[in-house]
């Protein structure tokens, strides 16, 4: 048995759920997306549940779907599922769960200078209509920014182009953009939510 310090005992080799898989995306479809964001005219800035707010956070962003009829959504879909198809079957629990989806809508968000950032710690479970149904999280690095993602109680993900990395929603995987944000970080990330 494990004690840590604070004497509390921890089960050993336990994983932190927390799994990355690198080059789902090429450097093409990376830039493909970068340009579509930048192209589109439907940028705006990012809010949190809350709404709008600087302080928490600050970013451009787009919403998508992954659809096949959706430019962006068609070069990260069938990647993702692929990784989602190998997180499943490491972590067998996910099998005695209620159906559950990737859920369609995902977003696109750039991350521009020091401030910038999602600099709230967060998780992706909360208490509205959509976020409740949360089971994973999912992210796709699109750039090689400076800054990571933070995890409070794990270790801190690098930024890397095509990097995914997929987590559960709970608090237990509270986390945060790495702050203050240094340079242009771009990302997709979405979410695996159970079925009405």
């Amino acid at each position: 048995m494990l004690l840590n310090n604070n004497g509390i005992s921890m089960l050993e080799g336990r994983p932190s759920f927390i799994e990355i898989y690198d080059n789902i995306l090429s450097q093409e479809d990376c830039d493909r997306i970068i340009t579509a964001f930048e192209n589109c005219p439907d940028v705006h800035w990012g809010k949190t549940s809350g709404g709008f707010d600087f302080d928490y956070k600050k970013c451009k962003e787009i919403n998508r779907v992954l659809y096949p009829s959706d430019e962006i959504g068609s070069i990260i879909a069938p990647p993702l599922l692929k990784a989602l198809d190998q997180y499943n079957k490491k972590y067998k629990a996910l099998e005695f769960q209620n159906f559950w989806h990737i859920y369609p809508r995902f977003n696109i968000q750039k991350y521009d200078g020091e401030d910038d950032g999602y600099k709230l710690w967060h998780s992706e479970h909360g208490t509205d209509k959509k976020s409740c149904k949360r089971i994973l999280a999912w992210m796709v690095y699109l750039n090689n920014a400076e800054c990571g993602t933070e995890f409070m109680y794990y270790s801190t993900l690098k930024s890397k182009r095509g990097r995914c990395a997929i987590w559960p929603s709970g608090w237990q995987h509270t986390h945060r953009g790495v702050v203050p944000n240094k340079g242009v970080k771009y990302i997709a990330t979405g979410w695996v939510s159970f079925d009405k």
